[in-house]
């Protein structure tokens, strides 16, 4: 079996870890650490790889890769990379390019795809790519699936002219995952090297009901976008634990769910670094393709974001979900947001201004929900042989 020791709430049984229980109660653990108590998930990092003004894109990547470090001191489980195309304010085009280096720069925390957008891609390219990481790195790649672009119709276009149906192209991730082509399958005779039986975990990802329902019907972890799609929230998790069969992966549901977050020492602080983050989103959105600027360059250009009211209600409807203030205020709103959910894991996303005001953020996170750099990191193990029948 690959893997470490199973994590909070997870146990494994003969061949694959599974979720057994849900929401999980505190107890000690065999090597003596305890788990975490009732609506006290896990902690993960949504890195959106945001580029700041006034520095290389090179800084960028250099943070990330020292977010991933933080993560993994300060008892964070995961931390996942997004994918966007053709934004010179996101440095996550290549998230298979950049786990790679994050992982090799960290040691035990788990890595992966938040979300890998499927239809971007050959499935057999996905596999060897993921294939390659899970036997570089055994039992701490994810391999987080959503369906969407990441980008607009033409950027879509460039990058893969030859698209198709998602569920297809899952359909043939897991044929070259685990060899399971049928006979007159025109890949039967195609070999994924080494994705073939070097198989990370999967999750679905969305912002929806569709792929929540397809996680509960495969038996598979679902994440939802709560960072970007709040609203949907109850009916993704609901539409995922309805539809949810015991699989070779999970006993019972496993809920993810992103939320934007932004700490700073004092609420008042927060504050300006959102009102900030909202310009530059705006910026984005209303069509300027730079890197996000300081409260400086903004006031000394005497710019005003220009949007239409479409776009502004979209921007407000977002930032209004996110949890924003100092340590006690984000602790405060994790917890009620894990118990109105009962989410099992939070992923947090920071998409500000500033690499080390970004740092310290997670770095706040971290202390004031009591994270101390021992807690199991793992999710759901994994083993040799996994298979996830589709239809």
């Amino acid at each position: 079996m690959r893997g470490s020791s199973p994590t909070s709430c997870l146990e494994r049984r003969s061949g694959w870890g599974r979720h057994r229980s849900r929401p999980c109660e505190r107890k000690v653990m065999d090597n003596g650490e305890t788990t975490t108590g009732p609506h006290a998930p896990a902690l993960s990092v949504l890195d959106h790889g945001p580029v700041s003004s006034g520095a290389p894109l090179s800084a960028a990547l250099t943070h990330s890769t020292e977010l991933a470090r933080l993560a993994e001191r300060a008892g964070y489980r995961r931390y996942w990379v997004a994918e966007h195309h053709s934004r010179a304010w996101m440095a996550s085009s290549s998230p298979a390019v950049l786990l790679a280096h994050v992982a090799a720069a960290t040691s035990a925390i788990r890595v992966g795809s938040g979300a890998l957008l499927l239809s971007n891609y050959s499935p057999l390219a996905v596999a060897e790519q993921f294939g390659m990481l899970e036997a570089l790195h055994p039992g701490r790649i994810d391999l987080g699936l959503g369906r969407a672009a990441g980008a607009d119709a033409v950027t879509a276009h460039a990058l893969n002219p030859a698209r198709i149906d998602f569920g297809e192209a899952f359909g043939q991730l897991l044929g070259f995952f685990h060899g399971t082509f049928p006979e007159d399958h025109p890949y039967r005779s195609v070999t994924a090297v080494p994705g073939y039986a070097n198989v990370p975990l999967i999750h679905l990802l969305g912002s929806g009901t569709y792929s929540a329902r397809l996680a509960g019907q495969l038996g598979l972890p679902f994440a939802h976008g709560g960072h970007f799609a709040a609203p949907n929230t109850a009916a993704a998790i609901e539409a995922y634990r309805s539809s949810f069969q015991p699989s070779a992966v999970l006993d019972a549901p496993y809920v993810m769910l992103s939320v934007g977050v932004v700490c700073a020492p004092t609420d008042d602080e927060a504050y300006a670094i959102n009102k900030l983050a909202r310009h530059n989103m705006i910026r984005g959105l209303s069509g300027v393709n730079e890197p996000f600027l300081s409260q400086g360059e903004i006031d000394r250009a005497g710019e005003q974001a220009a949007m239409s009211l479409g776009e502004a209600h979209y921007v407000d409807s977002v930032l209004d979900t996110h949890i924003v203030g100092g340590p006690d205020t984000v602790a405060t709103g994790l917890t009620n947001l894990a118990a109105s959910t009962g989410a099992d894991e939070l992923i947090l996303a920071t998409i500000i201004y500033g690499y080390e005001e970004r740092l310290r953020s997670y770095a706040l996170v971290a202390e004031a929900m009591g994270l101390d750099g021992t807690s199991e990191r793992q999710p759901p193990a994994i083993a040799d042989g996994h298979q996830v029948q589709v239809g």
